[in-house]
């Protein structure tokens, strides 16, 4: 009979973590799912390390959007990404997208500067002025190597 009991109590305990888990990812995709109706534009980099899909689009500190799309273009080897922006947000036409990361040891995530053009980028148009990821290896190895 004990042994009954134990397994009903593992089960029973198993039950509630994937329940807990069930929860924090309807809560995540809710979270997520506040941006409400998007826009979707492009952007080139030659690096984008620290990026994946999902990872957070900010407008000054602010999250905005979500990184849809990652894909290398085989012709320029260039990362093509496709970003998922409110359609409240109006991005003037010179914005600066930047890679960047919230610190040392932190994520990177996706930043955009906004331009002073009176003219406002349309949905799938593509990022005039971008940034890719700083490599704090890269900048180590040049520091020693002069």
């Amino acid at each position: 009979m004990k042994t009954y009991s134990f397994e009903f109590l593992v089960g029973l305990l198993v039950i509630l973590v994937a329940g807990w888990f069930l929860i924090g990812v309807l809560l995540k995709s809710e979270e997520l799912s506040k941006l409400g109706h998007v826009n979707e534009y492009l952007a080139s980099f030659d690096d984008v390390s620290g990026i994946s899909i999902g990872s957070d689009v900010k407008l000054a500190g602010v999250t905005v959007g979500r990184v849809k799309k990652l894909q290398l273009d085989n012709f320029s080897y260039t990362a093509e990404m496709v970003l998922e922006i409110s359609s409240k947000i109006n991005l003037p036409s010179d914005s600066e997208i930047v890679i960047t990361s919230e610190s040392l040891l932190g994520g990177s995530y996706v930043s955009i500067s906004p331009g002073g053009s009176d003219t406002f980028m349309q949905e799938n148009e593509k990022f005039t002025y971008t940034q890719s990821s700083l490599s704090l290896n890269n900048l180590l190895q040049k520091f020693f190597n002069r």
